[in-house]
Parts: C-alpha cells; sequence; structure tokens
C-alpha cells in the first residue's frame, strides 16, 4: 500500500476521517443515552481529534503495514501522547474538559487510559489494513482540479465552523472564569454575613415579609383583572354570538325572499315563452293555410286553362301546362 500523498491529498485525508469520527462517537454515545447526542466541539458533523488522530496514525501506521506488532504498539504509543496533548491544552484554553477516563482503570489525570490506549491501538491497525483502502481508493480517483475544489469548499466550512466554535468556547471559557470569580466573591461573601449574619437575617426577613405581602397583593389585582378580562370577554363572546345569529337569520330570510321571486321569475318565464310559441305555431299554421288556399286556388285556375289549351293542340298545351305547373311548384316551395 503507497502512502506517498500529495498535501491536498492528505488535507482531504483529514476532512473524510473527521466526518467519520464524528459519525462513529455520535453513534456510539446516542446509543449508550437513547437520544441523539451530537459529540464533539465543532457545530458541524466533523471531529477535528478524529482527523488529526488518523492522519497521526496513519503516518505511523502504513510504513509498518507488514509489521502488524510494530504497527500495533506504535499507533498506541503515538494516539496516547496525541490525546494527552489534547486534552490538556484544550482544558487550559476553554476550561472544560471535553472527555475524562476519572473512572477507569489505569488512568492518568483524566486525560488518558490503558484501555483507550489499546483502543487506539487496534484502530491503528484496522485503520491500515481495513477502513483507509476504500478511503484511498477515493482519494486515487479524484481528479486534481476536483481535489482542489473539494479541499477549498470543505476548508471554508471547516474554518467558519472552528472560527465560531472556538468564539463559542472562548465565551463560555470566560463565563466559567467569571462563575469562578463569582464563586470566589460568594466565598468572601458568606465570611462577611457570617460576621453579622443576625442583622442581616432579621432585615432579609422583614424584606421577605414585605416582599411577600406584596406578591399577595399583585397576586389578589391581578386574579381580579383576569377576572373581570373573563367576564368582558364572555359578554362579548355573548354579544358576537347573538350578531352571527341574527345575521344569519337575516341571510336566511334574504336567500328565502331571493328564492321566491327567483321561482316566480321563472315561472313567468316559462308562461311567457309558451304564449309565444302557441302564437308562433298558430302564426306558422295561419301561413301554411294561406298558402294551401292560394296553392288550390291557382290550381285550379290551371286546370280550366289546360282544359281551354287542349281543346286546341293537346300535345302541346299539355307540355306547356306541365312547365308552367313545374314553375309554380317550385315557388311555392320556396
Amino acid at each position: 500500500m503507497g502512502y506517498s500523498y500529495s498535501a491536498p491529498q492528505w488535507l482531504l485525508v483529514f476532512f473524510l476521517y473527521c466526518v467519520l469520527g464524528w459519525c462513529f462517537e455520535t453513534t456510539v454515545v446516542s446509543v449508550k443515552q437513547r437520544h441523539f447526542v451530537n459529540r464533539g466541539f465543532l457545530r458541524g458533523p466533523m471531529l477535528p481529534i478524529y482527523g488529526f488522530g488518523a492522519v497521526l496514525l496513519l503516518h505511523v501506521s502504513l510504513p509498518l503495514y507488514d509489521r502488524p506488532a510494530a504497527l500495533f504498539f506504535a499507533s498506541m504509543a503515538a494516539a496516547t501522547v496525541f490525546e494527552y496533548i489534547v486534552g490538556v491544552v484544550m482544558e487550559k484554553l476553554f476550561k472544560v474538559k471535553y472527555w475524562d477516563y476519572s473512572e477507569h482503570r489505569f488512568q492518568f489525570r483524566g486525560y488518558i487510559c490503558l484501555q483507550s490506549s489499546l483502543c487506539w491501538g487496534f484502530l491503528g491497525l484496522i485503520l491500515a489494513r481495513f477502513i483507509h483502502r476504500p478511503v484511498e481508493w477515493v482519494i486515487a480517483a479524484l481528479p486534481f482540479r476536483a481535489l482542489l475544489a473539494v479541499d477549498v469548499l470543505w476548508s471554508a466550512a471547516f474554518l467558519a465552523d472552528v472560527i465560531v466554535s472556538v468564539r463559542a468556547a472562548l465565551d463560555l471559557a470566560r463565563v466559567l472564569e467569571e462563575l469562578d470569580r463569582l464563586r470566589e466573591q460568594g466565598a468572601e461573601l458568606r465570611q462577611e454575613l457570617s460576621e453579622t449574619a443576625l442583622t442581616r437575617l432579621t432585615n432579609l426577613s422583614y424584606r421577605v415579609e414585605e416582599a411577600a405581602g406584596e406578591l399577595a397583593e399583585r397576586t389578589r389585582d391581578a386574579r381580579e383583572e383576569a377576572q373581570a378580562r373573563t367576564a368582558a370577554a364572555a359578554m362579548r363572546a355573548a354579544d358576537l354570538r347573538e350578531d352571527i345569529e341574527q345575521r344569519l337569520d337575516e341571510a336566511k330570510d334574504e336567500l328565502a325572499e331571493r328564492t321566491r321571486d327567483a321561482r316566480e321569475e321563472a315561472a313567468s318565464r316559462r308562461a311567457a315563452a309558451a304564449k309565444h310559441a302557441a302564437d308562433v305555431r298558430e302564426d306558422i299554421q295561419n301561413r301554411l293555410d294561406e298558402l294551401q288556399r292560394r296553392f288550390d286556388e291557382r290550381a285550379s285556375r290551371l286546370s280550366r286553362t289546360r282544359r281551354s289549351l287542349l281543346r286546341g293542340n293537346p300535345t302541346a298545351r299539355s307540355a306547356q301546362y306541365d312547365a308552367v305547373l313545374q314553375k309554380l311548384k317550385k315557388h311555392l316551395e320556396r
């Protein structure tokens, strides 16, 4: 296995193991506590100590890939020293102990313990022989420009998260320092109170009684005001309900009236339409009767004319008569 990586590749290795470490530790702690726990110093899904630890272990373990025993002890020693240094520095800077092995056997000042060191050794062995293989394939498969783009974007997000988290941690450190100072002042105040305890306790009891009386009075006033507001709200609700019911009744009456008017109007329109249709039918029938009468009169005249014509030249006059009769039929059809 090769382990000669470029600087961008080592940077991507760091980020990948930051995320993998966060997933591992968050899962373990969340399962133990039976609810989701976002582990780590940063706000995002990254644990830098795993990234630095993985890079350190890879530098130590990859050259010893073919010597498992040496790889195990070298990883255990390097990671234990790294864990101790990081624990001390972070507690000095941020006044918070981010892990504590004080309850474990064979521990040193709560920063390191034998169990953790053995786990680091096994982790270095597993990391070099199993975990790092797919990571190495991903790194080797990325083109150089894509690798640089991923490094730049991830670095920007990581630095922004670090800045925000460091500010929050420093603010927390200042708060803790302030709490220590207040604790010291509290000790001094307790000592001062012990000297004049009777007088100050008496004054305090008077103030407590006054405060209790004032609180009772304000509570009574607030209760009376709440009752008055409740009664006013009930009255407004009753008035509003009555107004709504009145408007609903008016709306129902108006709707019934409009429905009745619409029905009457529809009935009158239907009657008018029926009368108009009857008038139109009667007019059409009269026209048809008139046309039939005219046709009968003309047919009678033509019959007489035909008979008079047939007396002269029956054949020619019959043809002339038929032509006139056809024109008359066409005229009547139009």
